[in-house]
């Protein structure tokens, strides 16, 4: 019988079996729980990090089951490749993230090159591209999304043709992908580079023709597959990067397709650092492929074990420890080799010999070092990053030294641990060194004459010398020992040193130099010091200036405030405030200043006739208007006369430089003045000013200016008397 024909046995359940089951029902239920917890959700059932919108979900909903096809340029380097046995780099990484976050199912399409991909979205065959420029030719048929990310173009040429810049490529043959957009655009970027363009169907066919001078250069997009391209083609080179034109690695779908455009958009938007991270690795990756990296060596990098890097104290720009972040020359070296294939770097600081120490003792896996015969039983080294030769230095006034073999009996300063104490014992019979603690040490002891030359990189060389100021130090001559730079790799890390020495060639050492010197502190320049203690013995000076300077202002400001006080104190003492002419204090405490000069001098008293018959018809304010009318009136008569009103209406005038004729008409002058104008009274009535007049002549200084003021107050009277006997003036209260 079927066992799933089996008839059921039924059991007895007693209170002991009853209590059995549900112990294992408590115990199965747990198991649930747990599984619950620790198995994974289904990607469905996942919780997205990527939000979207209500009418995005819908239409993904309304996508189930469906497989979009995407097509691609199968020669973009880290964007898609084969490695390892399985398919690699950003697109693919995307595709998985895509479908685990959104649920959206879309497979790379096989293509042959980027004008089948393109031809074939564009008739509908594919649902989206990827790595496609807007345009707005394509606008018009294709709906684009942002970028991931921007390769800049870059420009080739032979190593030995005559294109080594952009502008060369100037009415000569340029090699472009066929369908890429960088063809209308560099004509349009660069109008004045009017070359000729001839279009290949992928970049391999494009380089070959470079390289068999069909054309004169290929203009593609940048990014890693550059660094393929060089390896596959070596008498190849870049001469140009076109910043102004990038490959943009954006997604497009047809025009029509709205939700799906957006839908990809919020997905790049929303998971960009997981892109740049997938990028990364993608490019590291490409570049172990490149390499073509042994199993040992593979299996090595997949094991991500540290590598302890040691940084001497003293070795700028080369060594610098920035705070546990390995700088300098060799410093952002080996960042770039990590970066290219990924490196887990731990920085160990100390004096060159103490690491020399630790590295032949396999704690130090990577140290800056010179390459000699006795290292050479420790330490594999990986070719040189730079081959400069040593240089030997000295000051201007030593002679030249051809080779080491002139520094016989010299005194030649070696820092401590470096290889130039060991290359020198071995080649010298009369050698006298002079131990030094670092670099700078050693020049300081040329600079003061206890040392004749040392040996060292011109790079370490050209640094100090040019910080320090030491301009009296100079090349005096080189070495024939190969003392180029390298890291010397511990025997213990075999993988390690077969790895560098596959990338180093891909690294140019003048821009690791141009980057590494950007990396170090400055040093303390001599000439500098002297200028700064300079400065600021003038600072010093221009303070102590400035304080006294300070002090001086203030002392003038309160100085000119007291002044004016004084003066203002002095005009408010001595001036009438009704006329603004001198008052009796002014007369009384300046008598030694009034009427000094001038003789013949006439002086002239004035009485107003008519002030108490306005102030009792009209007010006060009309007699201060009669008053104030009087004293315009004669000023402007008078203008050169000293002016006075001694109280109430009574006024002297000191007239300069006239004679008892002269003074006679200057009287009749101002009464025929007086008579002829009218003074406004606050009321609108309107009055002539009556006045009496008397004058003396005062001949000389020794004439006492109050008997002169006696004899005119004594005729002005005789001229009041005069005027009451007439009739007095009247009030004309009609305004006209």
């Amino acid at each position: 019988m079927p066992l799933d024909k089996a008839p059921a046995v039924l059991l007895p359940r007693g209170p002991a079996v009853r209590a059995g089951l549900a112990r294992r029902s408590a115990w199965l239920l747990v198991l649930v729980l747990m599984l619950t917890v620790l198995l994974p959700l289904p990607v469905s059932a996942q919780v997205s990090a990527v939000q979207l919108d209500a009418e995005q979900q819908a239409w993904v909903r309304s996508q189930a089951g469906r497989t979009l096809s995407v097509g691609f340029d199968p020669f973009a380097g880290s964007d898609s490749f084969e490695f390892r046995g399985r398919r690699q780099g950003l697109l693919p990484a995307m595709l998985v993230d895509m479908r685990e976050q959104l649920g959206l199912r879309i497979v790379a399409a096989e293509v042959k090159s980027w004008d089948d991909a393109y031809q074939r979205f564009v008739s509908g065959e594919l649902d989206l591209i990827y790595g496609v420029n807007q345009t707005a030719e394509r606008e018009r048929i294709m709906r684009f999304t942002r970028a991931v990310l921007q390769y800049p173009y870059v420009v080739f040429a032979r190593k030995d043709s005559g294109v080594q810049t952009l502008g060369d490529l100037d009415a000569r043959q340029v090699a472009f992908q066929t369908s890429d957009f960088a063809i209308d655009r560099l004509a349009s970027e660069y109008p004045n580079i009017r070359f000729r363009p001839q279009t290949y169907a992928d970049p391999a066919t494009a380089l070959r023709a470079l390289q068999q001078r069909e054309v004169d250069g290929f203009v593609t997009s940048g990014g890693s597959v550059v660094t393929e391209f060089l390896q596959q083609f070596p008498s190849l080179q870049v001469v140009a990067q076109l910043r102004t034109i990038t490959s943009d690695m954006r997604f497009a779908v047809a025009r029509d397709q709205v939700l799906l455009a957006g839908l990809i958009d919020s997905y790049l938007q929303q998971r960009r650092e997981f892109l740049l991270a997938q990028a990364a690795a993608a490019d590291r990756h490409y570049m172990r492929k490149q390499l073509r990296l042994s199993e040992a060596e593979m299996r090595w990098l997949d094991l991500e074990q540290p590598v302890v890097v040691g940084v001497a104290e003293d070795y700028l720009p080369f060594d610098y420890n920035d705070q546990g972040r390995y700088a300098g020359i060799m410093g952002v070296t080996l960042q770039r080799i990590s970066d290219l294939i990924g490196l887990r770097i731990q920085v160990r600081q100390g004096s060159f010999s103490e690491l020399l120490a630790q590295a032949r003792a396999g704690r130090v896996h990577v140290l800056n070092m010179a390459r000699t015969e006795e290292r050479l039983a420790h330490f594999h080294f990986p070719r040189p990053i730079s081959t400069e030769r040593d240089i030997i230095v000295g000051r201007k006034s030593m002679p030249p030294v051809q080779d080491i073999y002139g520094l016989e009996g010299q005194r030649v300063a070696v820092v401590e641990g470096f290889w130039h104490e060991e290359h020198l014992r071995k080649n010298l019979k009369a050698l006298r060194l002079v131990r030094t603690a670092s670099v700078e040490e050693s020049l300081v002891a040329l600079r003061e004459g206890r040392a004749d030359y040392m040996i060292e990189n011109p790079t370490v060389v050209e640094f100090y010398i040019n910080g320090l100021g030491y301009t009296e130090l100079i090349k005096r001559g080189i070495t024939s020992k190969d003392s180029y730079i390298y890291f010397g790799v511990s025997k213990r890390q075999p993988e390690l040193a077969a790895i560098m020495d596959k990338v180093i060639p891909l690294i140019d050492f003048e821009d690791m130099k141009f980057e590494g010197l950007q990396t170090v502190p400055s040093l303390n320049h001599a000439g500098r010091q002297r200028l700064l203690w300079m400065l600021s013995l003038l600072a010093a000076a221009l303070l102590l200036l400035a304080v006294f300077a300070l002090r001086t202002a203030r002392k003038l400001i309160h100085q000119r405030a007291l002044n004016q006080f004084l003066s203002e104190r002095e005009h408010l003492l001595y001036t009438d405030s009704l006329t603004g002419l001198h008052n009796r204090n002014y007369f009384s405490h300046k008598a030694d200043l009034i009427g000094v000069s001038g003789f013949p001098q006439a002086v002239v008293m004035a009485d107003l006739n008519n002030l108490k018959r306005v102030n009792d018809g009209h007010g006060h304010a009309a007699g201060d208007a009669l008053i104030q009318g009087f004293a315009r009136i004669a000023r402007a008569q008078w203008p050169q006369a000293e002016a006075f009103r001694l109280g109430g209406d009574e006024f002297l005038f000191i007239l300069p430089g006239v004679d008892q004729a002269r003074v006679d008409r200057e009287v009749a002058a101002l009464q025929q003045r007086l008579l002829s104008e009218h003074i406004l009274l606050p009321d609108g009535a309107r009055v002539h000013v009556g006045v009496a007049l008397g004058s003396a002549l005062r001949l000389q200084a020794s004439q006492p200016l109050q008997e002169a003021m006696a004899a005119a107050d004594a005729r002005m009277y005789e001229a009041k008397a005069g005027f009451k006997r007439r009739s007095s003036d009247p009030v004309d209260d009609s305004g006209a």
